[in-house]
């Protein structure tokens, strides 16, 4: 079997950059709705008895989704739901903290 050329190497090379970069972006989208799946499921179970760890997990949920929001080649649409999922979060953080701190001045 002959050797490869340099430019049929070269040729490999790039086809299997659009292939990996393709495969980013899928795992970016599937990661993405993972998150956002997980956290609408989880949300209104706990939310039933907030604690300070409950408004920690919800600022941590926050921070994912602003992370994902931000990862290379994701559609907008995505990342824009990705972004609005992590103000409702910290939003949420906020209102179960300032609740837990009316709790404790009583």
């Amino acid at each position: 079997m002959p050797e490869p050329t340099l430019e049929e190497l070269r040729c490999e090379i790039i086809e299997f950059r659009k292939e990996l970069d393709h495969l980013g972006k899928l795992l970016a989208l599937n990661l993405s709705a993972a998150l956002l799946h997980k956290a609408a499921l989880d949300f209104p179970a706990e939310y039933s008895n907030p604690d300070k760890k409950y408004a920690e997990r919800l600022v941590q949920q926050a921070e994912e989704c602003f992370r994902c929001a931000r990862l290379p080649g994701l559609k907008e649409e995505i990342a824009r739901g990705l972004d609005i999922a992590g103000h409702e979060f910290m939003t949420k953080a906020v209102e179960v903290e300032t609740e837990l701190q009316r709790k404790n001045s009583k």
